[in-house]
């Protein structure tokens, strides 16, 4: 009998909602029996899952992220030690608690698998000028993944989202750490009623992006955009931010970008998320292009679900995609070259495409995906 202990001691509300739900059921596809350890209503409906819930710390603040970080390191700990021996131990999301689990696992062998999201990004960034809690997660990292010194237990595994980060990693982790890596597709939850978006030529075309708003991710890069456009004279665009926004929304409005209801200051509903994205014709990925080498964009999977195509500044891992997958959108090197694009298809000199969305979903579904992982949890020796 396969067991899996899914532990979660960080995300709450929709925090990582959509990877968490359909990674507890890419698990329920491979085990008999997932016991959730955390606050996130997820796997409600699968029987072979369990729920249990784990206090985590969701006040915001400079000390509710502190409480949150102490508490997520004695709740990965407690785990560790209560779980059974029969049971692969699933850490869901970046765990700050990585060094003492892998010091306490030498000595209790347990098998554990833990995921790795952004803070594998924090290999190769500079943390001046971040705040606290991010240099202070950036040295954690860099202490325990490039310290050539330290050795991974035995039975402890990283899974990062996708085999162009594996490679890029590859580059600086010594083999040794590399043997305790491996790849699987960020896992997402698509919306089998979400359907194509055809354009009607000489309307509004609908444009805007979704997720976090902050300098890094295009705070100063869909005004510039705004105004090109703003330049050539088209106006028959209407450019939107859906998301938290960590930047100045003066400079935003005075732009004329549409925001959402709450003006960005906390993530949006699920309900007006569904409902700003079904109004999109296209959506806008801004992310430098030297970033997104050692992690995933989970705000790419949103587009995939709800089937908008996408236009982008060209970066490896939104390459990886489209050369695995398939084109879906537009990838372009430059902020004139999205205006140029934005004027083609706003002026019907540039053709409509339909996509092929749902063979993408196939690929990328959770039974697919629950395969690819099954077969590696062999490989590893997790499972017979």
């Amino acid at each position: 009998m396969i067991k899996i202990r899914m532990v979660d001691s960080v995300c709450f509300d929709n925090w990582h909602l959509q990877f968490n739900a359909q990674l507890i059921e890419i698990l329920s596809n491979i085990a008999d029996i997932v016991e959730y350890r955390g606050v996130q209503h997820i796997g409600e409906n699968r029987p072979n899952i369990k729920r249990k819930k784990l206090f985590v710390v969701t006040s915001s603040g400079r000390w509710g992220i502190i409480w949150r970080y102490l508490f997520s390191i004695l709740n990965d700990t407690w785990q560790l030690i209560v779980a059974p021996n029969d049971e692969i131990i699933v850490y869901s999301f970046d765990s700050i608690s990585v060094r003492i689990l892998n010091m306490l696992n030498k000595v209790i062998r347990k098998r554990i698998i833990l995921f790795r999201h952004g803070s594998m990004e924090m290999l190769r960034t500079n943390p001046a000028g971040k705040g606290m809690f991010y240099r202070f997660e950036n040295k954690l990292n860099k202490q325990f993944f490039l310290n050539k010194d330290l050795r991974i237990s035995d039975n402890l595994h990283f899974f990062v989202l996708g085999d162009i980060i594996f490679k890029n990693l590859s580059v600086l982790l010594s083999e040794d750490k590399m043997k305790h890596f491996h790849s699987i597709e960020h896992p997402s939850v698509f919306d089998k009623n979400s359907l194509n978006k055809h354009r009607e030529t000489n309307t509004q075309l609908y444009v805007g992006t979704l997720g976090v708003l902050n300098e890094y991710k295009g705070g100063r890069s869909i005004l510039e955009l705004a105004k090109i456009l703003k330049f050539k004279g088209i106006d028959n665009v209407n450019i939107s931010v859906t998301g938290k926004i960590d930047f100045d929304i003066s400079l935003l409005r005075e732009a004329g970008i549409d925001l959402p209801s709450n003006d960005g200051e906390s993530m949006v509903s699920i309900v007006e998320l569904k409902n700003r994205i079904n109004q999109l014709d296209f959506i806008l990925y801004f992310y430098p292009i030297d970033t997104y080498k050692l992690t995933a964009s989970g705000a790419l999977f949103e587009a995939i679900n709800r089937k908008r195509p996408i236009i982008a500044i060209r970066n490896e891992y939104f390459e990886y995609i489209f050369n695995k997958y398939g084109s879906i959108g537009y990838l372009v090197d430059t902020l004139d070259e999205m205006a140029d694009i934005i004027y083609r298809i706003s002026t019907g000199i540039e053709n409509h495409v339909d996509y092929n969305f749902e063979q993408i979903q196939k690929l990328l579904s959770p039974n697919n995906l629950a395969i690819i992982l099954e077969e590696q949890l062999r490989e590893i020796g997790f499972i017979d």
